[in-house]
């Protein structure tokens, strides 16, 4: 399958939030745009797919435990069919096996509370290793 959208080198800042908790989003969304990224939020499984065809989003945060599909199953989807790099969040409780997470494609995974620092650490990261 064609990827949807190449990053291109210009539009490096976009990212997008896939969590179901709308605080949780709204604060990670306004967080990260403190840094001076483009963030979209998207609250379902159906709106991430909505969204990545619309935007060329160079970096995607999935929660695991989303309402209508798991949030592995959409993190494998963006690494097989765009070239987003992908962080996962997964509650500690049901915190998801490794082999489970390998095959998922995600670049990292974080277990929640995640610290804010830490994701925007880990966002800068990912976008120094694109295109590399």
């Amino acid at each position: 399958m064609n990827k949807p959208h190449p990053i291109d080198k210009n539009l490096l800042k976009l990212v997008i939030v896939v969590e179901g908790d709308s605080s949780l989003r709204i604060s990670m969304v306004n967080y990260l745009m403190l840094f001076g990224y483009t963030v979209t939020g998207a609250g379902s499984a159906y709106d991430f797919y909505r969204q990545v065809f619309t935007e060329p989003y160079a970096v995607a945060i999935i929660d695991h435990d989303l309402s209508d599909q798991n949030g592995l199953v959409v993190a494998e989807y963006a690494k097989k069919n765009t070239a987003m790099r992908i962080i996962t969040l997964s509650d500690p409780i049901s915190f998801t096996t490794l082999p489970d997470q390998l095959k998922s494609g995600a670049d990292l995974n974080l277990v929640k509370p995640v610290d804010f620092r830490l994701l925007a650490a880990c966002v800068t990261s990912l976008f120094s290793r694109i295109g590399s």
